[in-house]
């Protein structure tokens, strides 16, 4: 019995289903097996289940089965991989489900038909990672794109930065050698077959999405999944045409999204934390996430000005006066009624009422209110002030729905614990065709500091959230204003949130 399966599911892979007839992309993969597994230590098999292939995969996938491993090998001689055949079904998740039943390595690795492998025994790397932790359920590696770039080094799925690949556009140097992370990928990924059958195996009835599902029973259950530099690999699905199935269709991307909302009470792409700690908070999946549960800003704790010091030091900190002046000018690309979530000490919106717009500034922090709300009143004679708002959560105003002609989150979206929450509230207090406006602290490291008190974006998870959350369609990437922050301005929409389910 084989210690290790690598197990590939297989439909329409092949040259004729690239985009330009250029890659051969079972034919690759199954070449970089032969190249980094020849003489890999591991005891291990390589299965293929093909879902009823349509192109030239079946046919490379049939030839391949009549190969043996080379002189040299552990397994010279030996067939190189078996080959299952079946009609197509068109649920990945039935085809995995079958790959495990017909297999009996203690570990297995899945593999998607697009990508190939670059590092020697990558087998044993994972076997051995996975075996120095017991609670250990799945390992994976760095996932490049085609050039080389650095795609993924594991996902985060419950993040306050919404669903994203961890690592995403970092240099090599940048990444640790292990990271415990909460979703591996499944185009690869390298479990223990114990974790996989403890949980119930893949769910059949989510057709996209289907290891982000299973991480979650996974972590639910206790598991732990980690993310190794000593792993690379590439992952060529930017060059595949579309395959004619339902499951990438508009309606397939739906139903998967509403299958996990109905599981797990919150949304895949961008999960509302308040629901998620409602249900889930004291579980495993929480302390898998590293979850903060529902707190106050509090400057002290963000790196900010103590309540009111913006008032003191506007007048001879230049820095802080141009923080303000780049707020100011965001919050002009709208003239009409405005709402600032997350105001602080109140400065930028007094000074943008004096522009003769009406401003009201919500902020949570008691303090903070407390001193703006002074000042106000020392300043209430000949002068256009804003409406100032204590309110227990930044993201329940009470603010009157559709209200608004521009809606500011400044430096506000990173400090509140549920961003989801927050650009929830943004959309509902929005009129047609109102705008958001988000700026927010730019992270300077490749990796989020999860379970912070700040949690700062990458300029793609800001645009990537934002449109994840539906309803807003963002006008232009993110921008930088040279002093360390992003910027995003997005107008209301229909916008379906599974209509942009690749990403940003």
């Amino acid at each position: 019995m084989p210690r290790a399966t690598v197990i590939i599911p297989n439909y329409n892979n092949g040259r004729a289903s690239s985009r330009d007839g250029s890659r051969d992309f079972l034919s690759e993969l199954l070449s970089s097996l032969e190249r980094t597994l020849a003489t890999d230590p591991t005891d291990l098999e390589i299965v293929i289940a093909d879902d009823g292939s349509t192109d030239d995969s079946l046919e490379t996938a049939r030839n391949w089965s009549r190969r043996s491993w080379p002189e040299g090998s552990p397994r010279a001689g030996q067939p190189f991989l078996r080959l299952i055949e079946g009609s197509h079904c068109g649920v990945l998740s039935r085809v995995l489900n079958v790959l495990h039943a017909e297999t009996f390595g203690e570990f297995i690795c899945r593999l998607d038909g697009d990508i190939v492998l670059d590092t020697k025994h990558w087998v044993a790397e994972c076997v051995a990672l996975l075996e120095a932790e017991p609670r250990a359920g799945v390992v994976t590696g760095v996932q490049r794109l085609p050039d080389g770039r650095i795609h993924a080094f594991g996902d985060a799925i419950l993040s306050p930065l919404g669903y994203h690949h961890i690592g995403q556009g970092a240099r090599e140097e940048e990444l640790p050698e292990v990271l415990e992370i909460e979703h591996a990928m499944g185009c690869f990924h390298a479990s223990r077959r114990a974790a996989i059958a403890e949980v119930g195996g893949y769910d059949e009835s989510v057709l996209r999405g289907q290891t982000e599902e299973l991480a979650m029973r996974l972590n639910l259950a206790g598991w732990t999944a980690f993310a190794t530099k000593r792993v690379s690999f590439r992952h060529f699905h930017i060059e595949r045409n579309w395959r004619p199935n339902t499951a990438d269709t508009g309606a397939g991307l739906a139903s998967s999204l509403d299958r996990f909302r109905t599981k797990w009470g919150c949304d895949r792409l961008a999960p509302d934390l308040a629901a998620v700690w409602e249900r889930w908070q004291g579980t495993p999946l929480v302390q898998r996430a590293k979850l903060r549960g529902p707190v106050r800003w509090d400057p002290i704790r963000t790196g900010d000005l103590p309540a009111g010091e913006e008032w003191i030091a506007f007048e001879r900190d230049e820095s802080l006066q141009a923080n303000i002046a780049a707020e100011l000018a965001l919050l002009r690309v709208a003239d009409g009624p405005t709402a600032i979530l997350g105001s602080r000490s109140g400065l930028t919106a007094m000074l943008r009422a004096r522009d003769g717009v009406p401003v009201h500034a919500f902020e949570e922090h008691e303090a903070s209110a407390h001193i703006a709300q002074q000042i106000f009143e020392k300043r209430s004679r000949g002068m256009k002030l804003p409406t100032y708002h204590l309110v227990h959560d930044l993201a329940r105003t009470a603010g009157g729905e559709g209200q608004f002609k521009l809606v500011a989150l400044l430096d506000s979206i990173e400090r509140y614990w549920n961003p989801v929450g927050l650009l929830g509230e943004a959309r509902r207090l929005l009129g047609p065709d109102g705008v958001l406006l988000v700026r927010t602290r730019s992270r300077t490291g490749a990796l989020e500091s999860r379970g912070e008190a700040l949690q700062t974006f990458a300029a793609h998870e800001l645009l990537q959230i934002v449109r994840h959350v539906g309803g807003f369609t963002p006008l232009a990437a993110p921008a930088s204003d040279g002093i360390g922050h992003w910027s995003l301005v997005a107008r209301l929409s229909s916008s379906a949130a599974h209509l942009v389910h690749f990403g940003a």
